[in-house]
């Protein structure tokens, strides 16, 4: 049996409802050692919430009102340089990933990989 101390928790910011409903589900059932600490609808309400809330790992939309995934990507590892963040777009192209890269995000995934979301997370969070 996996405890609470042993899960990898995860924030999922997305300003899509039904995404963020998609990414929680496919997390949900994925195991035991995956757990849900947030969700926030842009970057400004991601940044807040790790603030106050330890999260291992952040799933990322790019583009959201206000701040885009990369803007909120480099102000996360500004304050928490340790932080895995990994960028699910479905504008996922060359340049976005050398983007991500060079903001220090740990991986990128289209939006048609959601499946992929608890595999990614494991891998990066070292578990």
């Amino acid at each position: 049996m996996t405890t609470a101390t042993q899960q990898i928790s995860v924030l999922i910011v997305d300003d899509e409802e039904d995404i963020r409903l998609l990414i929680r589900t496919v997390i949900r059932t994925a195991g035991d050692d995956l757990a849900i600490c947030g969700e926030a609808a842009d970057g400004a309400d991601a940044i807040e919430m790790l603030e106050h809330e330890h999260c291992d790992v952040v799933v990322l939309d790019q583009r959201m009102p206000g701040m885009t995934g990369i803007e909120t990507a480099t102000e996360l590892l500004r304050r928490h340089p340790e932080q895995h963040i990994v960028l699910c777009s479905a504008y996922l192209d060359t340049e976005l990933r050398h983007e991500a890269e060079a903001a220090g995000i740990s991986e990128c995934l289209g939006k048609g990989e959601i499946r992929r979301i608890p595999q990614v997370i494991r891998a990066i969070a070292g578990r």
